[in-house]
């Protein structure tokens, strides 16, 4: 049995989590989440109907993550998960620090967004895009930069609390290998072992991250046509749309939360946020005048910088 303090979260689990934010703590403090992993074999495994669409309620979600794997979520207090024994830990993780953890926020009433974020002295600033926008590998490229690394493609808010501060999640940088060695870093570990077989983790290379960041500001990530990196605002309606579109499994967000209240909390984030879209020439070789750009505008939006 494994003990973490994620967050504000104290999480027990029997398999390990691979996360720098997960912290030991003791096993006689109060437990908020219990990760459970039973054999899928056995008497009284639940196991999500077969199909394109999980078993949902707001309250208990399931669903068949891979052949051998599934996941079940109640009340934002536990995670249920039966494994066949082909199944590796890696492939448990993936889904277990991405998907499942994404449902159990939304049963917890918070917004996980499909984003990356950083510390900017007391503030955060994330970045989101489409799948290959580069939100990891921007983000790593910040924390080499001294630039420390709050989350890596969850960060997860509390749209009842005006501060907007980037809670804990068990998720660690994941690169593909060639972002790996143009940031000329040294691989971890596989993230996967039958799924993003050639992704690995990535070492933090940062400082110290402050106990609480409030998110400031977001940069959706795109590709130059003219191979210039420039940043642009985005305002009206247009903020709304994008941090809609940046919710963590959107589709499945429909299926915990009531549509009009998850419309509204956006809509109030979007009005406490600055938004900008942020392209970049996809060339390693402009990779750092890209992030000069950026880190200059982030100070001159938060007010912060490092040392």
């Amino acid at each position: 049995m494994h003990h973490y303090r994620i967050g504000e979260l104290h999480v027990r689990s029997d398999i390990p989590l691979v996360a720098a934010d997960a912290v030991p703590v003791a096993a006689r403090d109060s437990v908020d989440v219990a990760i459970v992993v039973r054999d899928a074999a056995a008497p009284g495994a639940v196991v999500p109907r077969a199909g394109a669409w999980p078993d949902a309620t707001a309250d208990d979600f399931g669903f068949n993550a891979m052949p051998g794997l599934t996941f079940r979520i109640t009340g934002g207090r536990r995670i249920e998960i039966a494994r066949a024994a082909s199944v590796d830990d890696a492939d448990v993780l993936l889904y277990l620090t991405g998907s499942a953890w994404g449902v159990l926020c939304y049963q917890r009433g918070w917004l996980p967004l499909h984003c990356s974020a950083v510390a900017v002295g007391a503030r955060a600033v994330a970045f989101t895009g489409v799948s290959g926008a580069g939100k990891s590998t921007l983000t790593a490229g910040m924390a080499q930069r001294g630039w420390p690394l709050l989350c890596d493609d969850t960060c997860v808010v509390d749209p009842a609390d005006p501060r907007m501060i980037v809670r804990g999640a068990p998720k660690e940088t994941k690169l593909w290998r060639d972002a790996i060695d143009a940031l000329g870093l040294t691989p971890g570990a596989a993230v996967g072992n039958r799924l993003q077989r050639d992704k690995y983790y990535a070492p933090r290379t940062a400082g110290p991250v402050p106990d609480a960041a409030g998110l400031a500001v977001i940069y959706i990530l795109g590709w130059s046509e003219d191979g210039d990196a420039a940043i642009a605002p985005v305002t009206g309606a247009e903020t709304v749309a994008q941090l809609y579109q940046a919710l963590y499994r959107a589709e499945w967000a429909l299926m915990l939360r009531d549509a009009p209240a998850l419309f509204a909390q956006v809509a109030q984030m979007a009005g406490q946020l600055r938004v900008f879209r942020f392209d970049r020439p996809r060339d390693f070789a402009r990779f750092d005048a890209g992030l000069a750009l950026l880190q200059a505008h982030m100070v001159e939006q938060v007010g912060a910088g490092t040392e």
